[in-house]
């Protein structure tokens, strides 16, 4: 059977194999070439909340509705809500998807003007 976090693992990597096609196009259609090695499909640029309690499912469901309402209360609607799990602990929601660095910076210092923790990280599969 598996684990919660392994099932949200697989949820996560299902979705960014959907996004890869779209992503690539996105990016040829800004001029890039995107990287055939390592298969970048952008920058995703993140809203960080609390650190996720890994024991508790009903702690981490907390933590996500707090930075969902966060990101909310700053004006920002998403269509899907996109989590992503990495070294740091925190809850991380996808805020977009973007082509360059130069854009993901750009968002981030709006986004974070409006009192949001963001952070940039490049997307991978």
């Amino acid at each position: 059977m598996l684990s919660i976090h392994e099932l949200e693992e697989s949820i996560l990597r299902m979705t960014m194999a959907v996004r890869q096609g779209e992503a690539a196009d996105v990016a040829r259609s800004f001029g890039e070439d995107p990287d055939k090695e390592t298969r970048p499909l952008g920058w995703w640029v993140l809203a960080c909340g609390e650190p996720l309690d890994i024991q508790s499912e009903e702690k981490r469901n907390a933590s996500r509705e707090k930075l969902l309402l966060e990101v909310r209360m700053a004006g920002v609607v998403l269509p899907e809500n996109v989590w992503v799990w990495d070294e740091s602990g925190n809850a991380q929601l996808v805020i977009a998807t973007v082509p360059t660095l130069e854009r993901a910076e750009r968002l981030s210092r709006h986004l974070g003007s409006k009192g949001l923790n963001i952070r940039i990280r490049r997307e991978k599969i």
